[in-house]
């Protein structure tokens, strides 16, 4: 229940600063803001202050803003305080402006978690890629330990990064691999690192033979962190938005090389794996609160980056997709039909309903994987 309730609000949160983005920019403009909501309709209590409507509604989950004239088929279009009748840098910076709180957000969040975490964070790595403006090492990623394993009896948990073994430091899963084959039945000094607070311990560990590997093992799977140290002060300066524009670069490189290998493959399988609906996102919220605050923080920045770059798409019913409409005006130098683009917004609309259910049955499948 605990783990349902964060995940809410921090959903609640979002979408509250994305719509507070649009709110604030519209009444900067002299747009009529109808009503300011906390939650979904039905409305359980609202008060009217200079012409806006401030409700709670009774489902808590996010919010929402309505603009006088933001429906083009609205018949106050033409009111000097409606959104239809401003400029376009005006409906522009209104229609942005949701995307810009989430991304300013985000790099809030990310100076706090970088802060705490002495400048330096780590993200797997799962291709290879070259982080921007900050200083790149590797580390060896315990990503899965087998039961009854050595491994698990000594200590180590998933997650964990190898540093060392007896005072050699590991910077590769070749090195570690080799020391370990060469090692059965010797005690060996594993130094551990918790990437999500960075602390560091000790453990006592003895290679055993694996008849499956044919070699000493630990019945630990492997993978690869990249560690980024922001260490010079303008690399500190400027660490939140250097880990957001990074977060951003990498993310749209591994959800392209997933679609690149689905394709090749003809195997829908590895992006509808690397998606997640409500309930993955639920289930990663689980996962961030047992691992403390700082974890919940930085799924709290990732979550408002990739809502900011999904609104950005020239898909309708989004905020690019509306940004979409105000480009083909410049481009043509009239407006489209205000049926069309009202049709287009509710196609849009229902499209994106239908991938999120979609998206929500796929995770429902994985929870019975």
């Amino acid at each position: 229940m605990v783990t349902v309730l964060i995940f809410l609000l921090i959903l609640s949160v979002l979408i509250l600063v994305h719509e507070f983005g649009h709110f604030i920019m519209a009444k900067r403009a002299g747009i009529g803001v109808e009503e300011f909501g906390f939650g979904l309709p039905p409305r359980a209590w609202g008060k009217k202050i200079k012409g806006t409507l401030y409700s709670i509604n009774w489902l808590p989950f996010g919010g929402f803003v309505r603009l006088v004239g933001e429906d083009p088929t609205d018949k106050r279009k033409d009111q000097k305080d409606s959104f239809w009748v401003k400029s376009i840098w005006q409906r522009t910076l209104v229609i942005i402006a949701g995307v810009i709180a989430n991304l300013l957000l985000a790099v809030i969040i990310f100076y706090i978690v970088l802060f705490a975490l002495g400048f330096k964070v780590s993200l797997p790595l799962f291709f290879e890629h070259q982080f921007k403006f900050v200083n790149q090492t590797r580390q060896v990623l315990v990503a899965e330990i087998n039961s009854d394993s050595v491994a698990q009896k000594a200590g180590i948990n998933i997650g964990d990064s190898i540093l060392a073994i007896d005072s050699q430091g590991i910077s590769s899963i070749d090195d570690l691999q080799k020391i370990i084959r060469s090692s059965e039945g010797k005690n060996l000094t594993l130094v551990l690192e918790n990437p999500v607070n960075n602390e560091t311990r000790k453990v006592q560990v003895t290679p055993v033979y694996s008849d499956q590997l044919q070699a000493p093992a630990l019945g630990v799977s492997l993978g690869e962190l990249a560690v980024l140290n922001y260490t010079t002060i303008p690399q500190k300066l400027f660490s939140g938005f250097i880990h957001s524009y990074n977060t951003i670069v990498y993310s749209g490189k591994v959800f392209g090389e997933l679609i690149s290998y689905a394709i090749s493959e003809r195997n829908i399988a590895p992006v509808s794996e690397g998606v997640s609906g409500p309930i993955g996102i639920a289930q990663i919220t689980s996962q961030a609160v047992a691992l403390g605050p700082i974890s919940v923080l930085q799924l709290v920045g990732l979550l408002s980056l990739n809502l900011a770059v999904i609104n950005i798409l020239p898909i309708p019913a989004l905020d690019g997709g509306r940004f979409l409409f105000i480009v083909i005006e410049i481009v043509t130098r009239r407006r489209v039909y205000p049926q069309v683009e009202r049709w287009a917004h509710t196609i849009g609309f229902a499209l994106l309903l239908g991938l999120i259910l979609l998206i929500t049955y796929n995770d429902i499948l994985k929870l019975f994987r």
